[in-house]
């Protein structure tokens, strides 16, 4: 489950935190020579995955790493040319630990008295070879990469992100929701159900329903206040503020039977869950498997609203100063699934040729190849 197995002595947690989107529990472990910052991914399961960053020895530094000691189950101490602070190792002051979650609640950082000691983002699940970010480390050690170069950008984003998490552990919800269900509205008129689907925990989330000319609607709400993770790894040269913030739509003929359209919306409902359950994101041109939700449809299509001209939908406004995605989910039949999964770029919305209003309504026909 981790870099090294369990250790021999019973360590001590100086720290620890969950992260309030993902399945991820973050600790500060000591052991009898040196500390280490962890991230536990889906923690006691079988698919749960560990990162640790070494934050600090508390014994005079080895000269050499020592591996053997790795197999044993044992936390290595930093190599001396790596260690940064005193030869002879430093003690941490436990009451002056805390631990701040990235926006994206998928990597954090461990901090002294507000300082940055340690910190793993959320792209080091992705590079198998970097353990994370640590003050006391020299260069590109094996157990933890020099925080210097890289706090001029990071030391800003955790103050944001604490900032952030401050917001959302405030009163956030009723202003979110009364502008979400303003622009709905404004959309379809008075809306017809209200769904909670957060199951009672945080966040508040819900899945909105309404009718307009001939054709029902699904919007989810909340969702937005949420940061996507990995945005900045998907799409290096945009904006991650213009993708990581998403709401998702379905739409389809008032035909389609009762059954199907609640299948429906049990899926969009589902897919609220997945950036953060699976530390992936959502985007245009992106497809997700959704099983028998639509009998002959084995995958649904992602398009930005923002991409596709003539197709109304809500105006749904900034959230905390960043732009909504709203992401409309188009059933695939599997020759258009297979195409989509052979190419590299999203090219069914290309080969799209009915009129640009009727793209994302669902009438039991397949949209791109005919």
């Amino acid at each position: 489950m981790g870099l090294f197995k369990k250790k021999q002595t019973e360590p001590e947690v100086l720290a620890e935190s969950w992260s309030p989107v993902c399945n991820i529990h973050a600790f500060a472990e000591e052991s009898k020579d040196c500390v280490y910052f962890y991230l536990w991914w889906r923690p006691g399961t079988d698919h749960a995955q560990m990162k640790g960053c070494w934050v600090c020895n508390t014994q005079p530094a080895p000269a050499e790493l020592n591996e053997a000691a790795m197999d044993q189950g044992k936390a290595p101490m930093m190599p001396r040319e790596n260690c940064g602070h005193a030869p002879g190792g430093i003690r941490l002051d436990k009451s002056a630990l805390s631990i701040v979650w990235l926006e994206e609640g998928d990597g954090a950082a461990l901090l002294e008295n507000g300082e940055i000691l340690a910190l793993i983002p959320g792209w080091a699940w992705r590079e198998e070879g970097f353990p994370g970010y640590a003050r006391h480390a020299i260069g590109t050690g094996p157990l933890a990469w020099s925080l210097a170069d890289a706090e001029p950008v990071l030391g800003p984003r955790v103050e944001r992100s604490r900032a952030y998490w401050d917001t959302m552990s405030g009163d956030y919800w009723p202003g979110l929701q009364h502008q979400g269900l303003e622009a709905m509205e404004g959309f379809f008129g008075p809306h017809e159900q209200y769904y909670a689907i957060d199951g009672g925990k945080f966040p508040p989330k819900a899945l909105v329903t309404g009718r307009r000319d001939g054709v029902r609607y699904g919007f989810t709400l909340g969702v937005s206040a949420l940061c996507q993770p990995v945005v900045e790894q998907y799409w290096p040269n945009d904006d991650p503020a213009k993708r990581r913030r998403i709401e998702l739509a379905f739409a389809a003929r008032e035909g389609m039977p009762e059954d199907r359209w609640m299948a429906a919306l049990g899926r969009i409902s589902g897919l609220t869950n997945l950036p953060w359950g699976e530390i992936s994101c959502l985007g245009h041109g992106h497809t997700v498997a959704c099983g028998e939700t639509f009998p002959g449809f084995p995958a649904v299509l992602l398009l930005d609203q923002r991409r596709l001209e003539g197709t109304a939908a809500p105006a749904f406004p900034p959230v905390m100063g960043e732009e909504v995605a709203l992401l409309w989910a188009i059933p695939l039949t599997q020759k258009e699934y297979d195409l989509a999964m052979e190419s590299q770029e999203a090219v069914l919305p290309m080969l799209y040729q009915g009129a640009p209003e009727e793209l994302v309504i669902f009438a039991g026909e397949g949209k791109f190849l005919r």
